[in-house]
This record gives structure tokens, sequence and C-alpha cells, in this order.
């Protein structure tokens, strides 16, 4: 059995939250491990979820780790340019706080292309299995959400700030009651997680193609 340190950005450092906002967290930490054991589909990998909280956190949690680790990073760029991200880790002002990757651990390092959103984004339809579970009600029942103007034939991996699209179609065509679907990162994306077909998923996201191609090259490495 090889034991993998998957250390995601989001979250917040629990210490001091409250206990709503641990509970959340937490159960984003869940939903993480079911996604990500659900993406390798391997029964001789562990997998042990960290949420990293910010960028940088996470980067520096990522260097320390001696064991086989993986880092899930937010790019904040579109794909074509995503490499860039390491230059956020960079203090020109304060060198001593810049974040050194070694190089041998930089393949190991992962990108969701904008955000985490994006995932649900690439598939809507798992807005209406996540409705349903968590008793939302719809409106425009017929109306497919994928030719949404926000999201209709563009590139996902495209979209600026892919959770604040997201929150404005969920609430745009879900509520309760009186009141219309909010999206809170900790809150939400647990459910939306849960509700995402990954398999189909995968077919649509090149980043999580190279993180099974490279983890199942580095845990096969690491059991001879």
């Amino acid at each position: 059995m090889v034991k993998l340190n998957l250390i995601v950005e989001g979250g917040v450092h629990t210490q001091n939250a409250s206990a709503e906002t641990a509970s959340n967290v937490e159960s984003l930490r869940q939903s993480l491990y079911r996604f990500f054991t659900g993406i390798l589909k391997r029964t001789d990998i562990e997998i042990t979820i960290f949420m990293g909280a910010g960028y940088r956190n996470a980067a520096k949690q990522f260097v320390g780790c001696s064991q086989p680790s993986g880092l899930f990073v937010d790019s904040d760029l579109p794909p074509e340019i995503k490499h860039l991200w390491f230059d956020k880790l960079i203090n020109k002002e304060h060198a001593e706080m810049t974040i050194i990757i070694p190089e041998e651990k930089k393949q190991y390092i992962f990108f969701m292309v904008q955000e985490m959103e994006a995932w649900f984004l690439k598939q809507p339809e798992c807005l209406d299995r996540w409705a349903i579970s968590e008793g939302y009600s719809r409106k425009d029942a017929g109306f497919d959400i994928s030719n949404h103007s926000l999201i209709k034939g563009r590139d996902i991996e495209s979209i600026f700030k892919p959770s604040e699209k997201l929150a404005l179609i969920m609430k745009r065509f879900f509520y309760k009651g009186t009141k219309v679907a909010k999206y809170g990162k900790l809150k939400t994306s647990p459910q939306l997680l849960d509700s995402l077909d990954i398999d189909s998923l995968l077919h649509l996201d090149s980043e999580l193609q190279r993180f099974v191609t490279v983890i199942n090259m580095q845990c096969s490495g690491n059991t001879h």
C-alpha cells in the first residue's frame, strides 16, 4: 500500500474557526477524498487529503512533505500560461519570503484551471443532481443550463473567476422556499463534488488526466 498525501488549496486554518466552518472544511476534505479516490481508481494507494488554506500555505506544506505527495491549486490563469502560477511564489521585496519549489517536485503540482469551480461548469448537469439531493427547486426546468450565455460554446478553462459564474447560474436557476441558491465554496462545493460524474469529467480535464498519469508513475516507483 502506497500512502499519498494530496494537498489541496482551499479551506481555512481551523484552529480558531467556528464549529460550523470547521465542519464545512471537514466536509470538503471528505468530498475531495472521494473525488480523487474515484479519479485514481487504485486500491493500492491510500490517499490522505490535507486542506492547504491559501496557495502559499499549501505550497509550503507541499515543499515540506517527504513521502509521495501532490498539490492541487487554482491556476487563476488560462491553460496556456498556467505555468506562470509559480511566479506568485516569488517575493521581490522580501526574498526570504519566496517559496522555492524544488525542480523535481514541480511535476507533482496540478492545477484547477482556473478554479475548482470550473469542474462544475464543465459538467453543468451536476447542478441538477446537486439540487435534488439538497432539496432545491428549479426555475425553467426545461432549460439546459449548458446553454446559459455564461458558458454556452465557451472553453470553460478560459473563463476568468469561474466561481463567480457558477454563483450567478445557481442564483438564476435554483431556490428553496423564498430564497435563491447561494454558492459558497465551503458550504456548497462538497455536495457539488459528490454530484459530479467523475469518469465523464476526467475526459474533459487534461490536468486531471495528467494527475492520474503522474501519480500512477510516482506510486508505481514507490512499490519496488
